[in-house]
């Protein structure tokens, strides 16, 4: 007795644990992964790559909405940029390289945070994005086409909506303010073409490293400093950028600047809508395509 017979093997222990003896799950026992703090380039691309599929599917109403959000939002950082450096002169007297970096500093870092941080449609942005999920195959030449279309004519609306709306509100209607938009608007629609293309490729080359920058961060305050500090820079740098310039130059002629429609369109934005176009499409989206997606 308690002798195992002859040839029959020993019972085996039982695999299945018992409720006692059971090891807890790891989804119970361990906490949920956090996001990481940035993501690396590459996947950066891919991200932008993936919203570029979530936007093709957008209803034309939507990227409307979204844009005309993205326009207003713009226009008050410019707003803001306007009044901060147009009460200023004596600032602008006594130190000019400070004066450009407070308007850099103060008012479209905000406008770009708060569209990036609410979803909003930007053109300039969409540009990027667009071109990326083409490139790799993600989207169509149609899809682009109607996002662009539909968040260039929100931008526009959205834009045109807050100048008017800062106008009634007597925004910038001291003198010295008036002076400064009436200015800043004609100096827009003076530049030669190719200055004006220049700038724009240069400016959204800028911007569209903000939308990747901001890309990259999982958190809000790494996000605004993304934005910081591209814009910032283009700003005091003096380049271009079409959906502010919606806002800009409107601002002017609300107040009294002498720029007609064929000015404002062929002596500003087709020129600057060009150069943004190229800077993105060429210095970001494609070359981070060759970088990161052409071989994905």
């Amino acid at each position: 007795p308690g002798k195992p017979r002859p040839g029959c093997a020993p019972p085996a222990a039982s695999t299945v644990p018992t409720p006692a003896t059971a090891a807890p799950s790891s989804s119970s026992s361990s906490p949920p992964q956090a996001p990481p703090a940035t993501l690396p380039p590459p996947a950066v691309f891919k991200a932008a790559c993936n919203m570029s599929a979530t936007k093709a599917v957008y209803s034309f109403d939507k990227t409307l909405v979204l844009g005309f959000l993205a326009g207003a939002l713009i226009g008050i950082g410019g707003l803001l940029s306007s009044v901060v450096s147009g009460s200023s002169p004596g600032l602008a007297q006594a130190n000019p390289g400070l004066a450009s970096f407070v308007k850099g500093a103060i008012g479209l870092p905000a406008g770009l945070s708060m569209v990036i941080l609410t979803g909003g449609e930007l053109f300039t942005g969409n540009v990027f994005i667009m071109i990326s999920g083409l490139l790799s195959g993600r989207v169509t030449a149609t899809d682009l086409s109607k996002n662009w279309f539909w968040s260039f004519l929100g931008n526009f609306a959205g834009s045109v909506f807050v100048a008017g709306m800062a106008f009634l509100a007597a925004t910038t209607a001291s003198e010295a303010l008036t002076a400064a938009v009436t200015k800043a608007a004609v100096s827009k629609v003076s530049a030669p073409f190719v200055t004006l293309f220049a700038r724009g490729v240069l400016c959204n080359w800028l911007v569209c490293l903000a939308v990747w920058m901001a890309m990259a961060s999982s958190s809000v305050a790494g996000k605004i400093l993304s934005v910081f500090v591209p814009i910032s820079t283009f700003v005091t740098l003096g380049f271009e950028h079409s959906v502010a310039n919606m806002f800009l130059i409107t601002q002017g002629i609300f107040a009294g600047a002498d720029i007609s429609i064929k000015q404002f369109l062929l002596g500003n934005m087709v020129p600057v809508t060009l150069g943004n176009v190229a800077g993105s499409a060429i210095f970001v989206a494609a070359a981070y395509w060759w970088a990161y997606g052409k071989n994905s």
